[in-house]
Parts: C-alpha cells; sequence; structure tokens
C-alpha cells in the first residue's frame, strides 16, 4: 500500500518571476503531451487570511500535466479559497503558486486564463434564451480574442467554418448533440453541469478548475459527468484539480487526492488509502481516530 504522505513540510521558496503577456500565451500542448517531469501547477506554502481567520495555512501541492487531481475535504476546509488564489480572484498573503514552472500569484485572472488556467464555479450560469450550441459558440469566439463578440452585438458577426466545426465537436464530446439546439431552460440540471464544463473546454486550458460539478445532479448524472472527465483528460490532455464532495464520483475520476481540514493539508495520496487514514477519518468523515487493539 502506498504511504499516505505527510504535507507538514514545509514549502519551498521560489524566485521565478513574472513574464511578459507575450510569454504568458504560450502554445498549448496536445492531447496526451507532457513537459517533462516538472508538475504543471505548484502550490507552495499558501496562506490566506480574512480578519482573524486563516482560511489557508501553508497549503502546498502540486499537479502535473495530464494529470486529475481530488482536493476533498469538509465544508469550510478552505477548498474553494484555494481555488481563488490559483486562478487569481485572490492573491495569497504568503506563499507562491507557480503554473509550468512561471510565478503567476501575483497575476490577474485574465492573464492566468491566457496561460491555460480555466475554472468551473458551484453555480450554474448560464445565457437566458441561448441554446446549448450558442453557449459554446460565445464562449469559442470569446477565445480568438479578435474582436469578433463585439460584432456579434452589433449583427455583424457571423461563425466562422472553423468555429462551428469547434463546437459541433465540442457537443459531440459532451454527449449533448440531443439538445444541441435547446434553450438552456429547458435542459436538465446535469446537462447543464455539462454546458458549464464545455464553455471552459472551448478555451483548451491546460489546467482546469473544477468545483463541485456535481452538486445537485443525482447519482445517474454524476455516473455520467465522471465518464464526460475520463474522456476530457483522454482526449484533450487537460489536467484537472477537482473539489468535490462525492467520494464515488472522486474514485472513478481521479489518480490521487488531497485533504483540506481547517486550511491545513492534512493527507495526500491514493484515495483509498487516505480514507484509511486515522487524522482523515476524524476530520473528513466524522469518525474518532481507530482505538488500538
Amino acid at each position: 500500500m502506498t504511504e499516505v504522505t505527510s504535507t507538514s513540510t514545509q514549502a519551498k521558496e521560489t524566485s521565478a518571476a513574472d513574464a511578459a503577456d507575450s510569454t504568458a500565451t504560450a502554445a498549448r500542448p496536445s492531447a496526451g503531451s507532457g513537459r517533462g517531469s516538472r508538475p504543471l501547477l505548484e502550490v507552495r506554502g499558501v496562506t490566506k487570511r480574512f480578519g482573524g481567520i486563516q482560511a489557508l495555512s501553508n497549503v502546498s501541492l502540486e499537479v502535473a500535466p495530464g494529470e486529475t487531481v481530488g482536493l476533498i475535504g469538509p465544508n469550510g476546509a478552505g477548498k474553494t479559497t484555494l481555488f481563488d488564489c490559483v486562478n487569481g480572484l485572490m492573491h495569497p498573503d504568503a506563499g507562491t503558486v507557480i503554473f509550468d514552472g512561471q510565478r503567476i500569484d501575483g497575476m490577474p485572472v485574465y492573464r492566468r486564463a491566457r496561460l491555460g488556467i480555466g475554472r468551473t464555479f458551484q453555480k450554474i450560469e448560464l445565457f437566458a434564451g441561448a441554446t446549448v450550441r450558442e453557449q459554446l459558440m460565445v464562449a469559442e469566439r470569446e477565445k480568438r480574442g479578435d474582436g469578433r463578440l463585439w460584432k456579434d452585438l452589433l449583427w455583424r458577426g457571423a461563425p466562422s467554418p472553423e468555429e462551428v466545426d469547434e463546437v459541433d465537436q465540442m457537443v459531440k464530446s459532451l454527449g449533448l448533440e440531443d439538445v444541441a439546439d435547446t434553450p438552456a431552460e429547458a435542459i436538465s440540471l446535469g446537462q447543464g453541469r455539462l454546458v458549464e464544463l464545455g464553455r471552459a473546454l472551448v478555451q483548451r486550458p491546460r489546467l482546469l478548475l473544477l468545483d463541485e460539478p456535481s452538486s445537485g445532479l443525482d447519482s445517474n448524472e454524476t455516473t455520467a459527468l465522471a465518464a464526460v472527465l475520463t474522456v476530457v483528460r483522454r482526449d484533450f490532455g487537460t489536467a484537472m484539480l477537482l473539489v468535490e464532495h462525492d467520494l464515488d464520483m472522486v474514485a472513478a475520476a481521479v489518480t490521487r487526492v488531497y485533504v483540506l481540514d481547517f486550511g491545513r493539508m492534512i493527507a495526500s495520496g491514493p484515495l483509498d488509502d487516505v480514507l484509511s487514514d486515522d487524522a482523515v477519518r476524524a476530520a473528513y468523515l466524522g469518525q474518532a481516530p481507530l482505538a488500538p487493539s
């Protein structure tokens, strides 16, 4: 059995400096490609305080290119706060965030997105009256950054054949062909989650942060979503960091997990090994440590 790794070791310091925007927009790797043994994402000793509350305390983790990693823990453990520090909605009070060897903890959200960091949120926000295909087309056209969205608002733009093809491929990858031309109001919650996932994926992120994607889904929808995430990793080569409470979905989607409790990383490793750890059982599952026999 693989030993559960303690995360009490002090995070290493980094001297990597912010690069210019032209460097930040480096080409994305193709599906399945790697960048050697260097982690794609490195979080080192991140600390975040809100007044007298320490939401994160010396948190460190790594995600390799193309890897799917889980981040679990009870409500209030600091999981979403950590996501906010990674994608730029918040800046850590201490520690560093490194993406593909480049320090990014001082960058705004849009520059991190250009580097290849995408995110979904717990609450779905879809455009009212727009079909599934149109939802994805908006994200596809925004990705190109050539001002076409402004032309759309003025009724002067039309999707290119390449854009139509990209959206059609995404619809197929997500298994949404039957509802592609259905307005958002008429699709299920599970289908809405897939649309949100698709809008993030058309940006071709190298790292996707998934914040409780199964929230509100029934067991069948959750199983279907886990299968789609497996396809995403296989077909797009996208690394994913998954915050999720449904442990069955976590087990189906990830290779290993980290566990947060009260802002501290208390364990990491394969899911089965982590869940058998006494500290995790006490903190996450609400069970006291097992007494020695």
